[in-house]
């Protein structure tokens, strides 16, 4: 079979796209696959060229949807490709996904248990919102990943020049957001695939940090997951419509609790920790849709 790994980025930034694990997981399994990069598509009438040369034949195509900005200009290539191939991680609520405002509104609309939060724009209002949720808390951007763009603030000395610079720089919205103390700074990061859970990981933030994420120096291990939070993660992933999807929980005095969900979910460390083939998973995964 035929698949092409199709990544949002030039070749030397394609580091988050899991790109070779995926090529090696594919020629392991007999198949051919080939990477496609986004800048590199273009789109004349009924002709996909890739490089100035129309694309190969493709079986199926695996989206990863390696970039952090307004998604707007990106997805209009996914939409392309869908009328002409089967594209795996097709455009769903990736929109959403990317921007962590609207992740926690559709949280709120669909009754997704989160950390207790609050919006604004203006700093005076980040400060008012932060007294009211009570210290410390976490102040995150709208668009991000690898856990920049999150700021821990203990008190306000410490968020309003946070606040004051982040209100000056883009001007857009932030999110304040409750600092869950019983977690331990930990959180859980599970892999959905065609809405099963495939792996799982718990990953404790290194000394001196909040953010558990394993690209800032988050350690993981092994986790055993509760009904609850297996429930919690799956109905993320639906109500996102996501067929591949990291959700990120944490553990609290009254329950698990979505943080974020990510629609290109790195997987090299939770292969390591729990020894499943998350890339096999995937083609296989992908065979199927065709």
């Amino acid at each position: 079979m035929n698949i092409g790994i199709l990544i949002f980025s030039e070749p030397s930034q394609e580091k988050y796209s899991s790109a070779d694990r995926l090529v090696d997981a594919g020629k392991a399994m007999g198949h051919n696959v080939v990477k496609l990069y986004e800048p590199h598509l273009s789109f004349y009438k009924e002709t996909i060229a890739h490089d100035g040369k129309p694309l190969p034949n493709l079986d199926v195509i695996i989206a990863r949807p390696n970039f952090i900005e307004e998604p707007s200009l990106r997805l209009h290539v996914i939409e392309a490709l869908m009328s002409h191939y089967p594209v795996v991680s097709g455009l769903g609520n990736i929109a959403a996904s990317k921007n962590k405002i609207t992740q926690h509104l559709l949280f709120e609309k669909n009754n997704l248990q989160c950390p207790r939060w609050g919006l604004a724009r203006r700093s005076q209002d980040v400060r008012r919102m932060a007294k009211e949720i009570g210290y410390p808390v976490i102040l995150k951007v709208a668009f991000g990943t690898h856990g920049k763009g999150v700021f821990y603030a203990s008190d306000q000395e410490t968020i309003d020049p946070i606040a004051e610079y982040l209100s000056i720089r883009d001007g857009n919205p932030m999110i304040v957001e409750e600092f869950v103390a019983e977690a331990d700074r930990k959180d859980l990061r599970i892999f959905i695939v065609g809405n099963e859970i495939i792996a799982a990981m718990e990953r404790q933030a290194p000394e001196g940090d909040v953010r558990a994420n394993t690209s800032t120096g988050g350690i993981g291990t092994k986790v055993e997951l509760t009904d609850e939070e297996v429930a919690l993660a799956k109905r993320a992933a639906d109500v996102f419509d996501l067929e591949i999807a990291g959700v990120d929980l944490i553990r609290s005095d009254r329950g698990p609790l979505i943080l974020e969900i990510n629609s290109n979910p790195g997987f090299k460390e939770l292969e390591r920790v729990t020894g499943v083939d998350v890339g096999k998973a995937i083609i296989e995964y992908a065979i199927k849709q065709k």
